[in-house]
């Protein structure tokens, strides 16, 4: 399957972009393998590698390669405007990645546009990040998503009261919440109120019960993936039995492990899916992923796995060496992904985005599944 995985990535290379100088050329990797969302950011560092590995195995760039040169930040922005300088201050580094909070990418952007560096962003869901033709992020914005799969449930489920579970110190999950209840509201579903916790938080037993004293016909948590693990267990623990929305977060692998029967039913929006793929290159992907690292990719992986093969692309269509304004010059102008893993994306202003919308929940068996409606 990694032999498929080159093969594709060669017949995919545009025709007309050649020319691009023989070398290693250097992406700083700002990793997020430490501290509370450790498990997402390993995700993102290892689909990052993968990718790296396919693009010089595939000869995709001819007598050139992408070094990855990470400097972990355990989500921490200062820690993270320092790893961007040391990035900066190399004039070796092409390119830099980064980011799972919003916050944090938008730390960088100043840093970033200032030195006229090229930032590529891998995790931070808010809307607005990119900048042309510094700043590109290549998270499927999830807000959307959110949207269309609150409506789709409460179109099978009826319900007439909705209750929201929020991570209040999160600006982009507060964006998204209030984005989502817009729209169920317009449709007739009144707000019975919202319950806000901490991203830090560890026991939501009292968040738990708040909501359920609300009375709500469906909950629906935004919150970041330990907050909203531990919300929905509450939840479980506590016996609400009616319908509970959750979001992206749910999706890797690890929160089946650690919630088990808690996740199980539970509808959550996603752009990628190891068990629901369909293109050559999204099982050439998934294959090669479950090789290397012996567990299957999510998401986030699939995120960290487009950021190298976006910024491949935008060194393919260089003649010569590479510099950071001709990269950022390169990246600028590209509409379509030639190689990618989602049946469809494209770059719109500097964003990643994809059509349509999976909704989906995790099966008894620990396998993502299509969500269907209770009965």
């Amino acid at each position: 399957m990694f032999a498929a995985l080159i093969a594709l990535a060669v017949q995919g290379a545009p025709a007309s972009a050649q020319g691009l100088a023989a070398g290693e050329y250097k992406v700083g990797f700002i990793t997020e393998n430490t501290g509370a969302i450790a498990s997402a950011g390993q995700s993102y560092w290892n689909g990052a590698q993968l990718a790296a590995e396919e693009v010089k195995a595939s000869k995709y760039l001819g007598g050139a390669s992408i070094v990855l040169d990470p400097k972990e930040s355990g989500s921490d922005a200062a820690r993270a405007i320092q790893n961007t300088n040391q990035f900066i201050a190399d004039r070796s580094v092409l390119a830099i990645s980064c980011c799972i909070l919003s916050p944090v990418a938008g730390s960088l952007k100043p840093i970033v546009t200032e030195a006229k560096t090229p930032l590529v962003i891998f995790g931070a869901t808010a809307a607005g990040l990119p900048q042309l033709p510094w700043i590109y992020s290549m998270t499927i914005l999830p807000g959307p998503k959110d949207t269309a799969t609150a409506v789709k449930v409460v179109d099978a489920v009826k319900p007439k009261t909705a209750a929201y579970i929020l991570a209040a110190d999160n600006d982009a999950f507060k964006g998204r919440m209030n984005a989502t209840r817009t729209a169920l509201e317009a449709k007739g579903v009144a707000t019975a109120g919202v319950v806000n916790v901490l991203t830090k938080d560890t026991d939501f037993t009292a968040a738990a019960t708040q909501a359920m004293g609300l009375k709500p016909d469906v909950i629906l948590v935004y919150a970041t993936q330990g907050a909203a693990a531990g919300a929905i267990t509450a939840l479980h623990d506590r016996g609400y039995a009616k319908t509970i929305v959750g979001n992206d977060v749910l999706s890797p692998a690890p929160i089946f492990k650690k919630m088990g029967d808690s996740v199980v039913g539970v509808p959550f929006p996603v752009s990628f899916s190891d068990s629901i793929v369909e293109s050559a290159e999204a099982k050439a992907f998934v294959a090669a992923y479950q090789k290397k690292f012996n567990a299957p990719p999510d998401i986030y992986s699939a995120q960290g796995y487009q950021v190298i093969w976006f910024i491949a692309q935008g060194l393919k269509s260089i003649s010569g060496a590479p510099t950071r304004e001709s990269l950022a010059t390169a990246l600028s102008k590209v509409s379509k992904i030639d190689h990618q893993v989602y049946g469809g994306e494209v770059m719109k202003d500097g964003q990643a985005e994809t059509t349509g919308t999976l909704v989906v929940a995790w099966s008894a068996d620990g396998k993502i599944v299509p969500w269907t409606p209770p009965k």
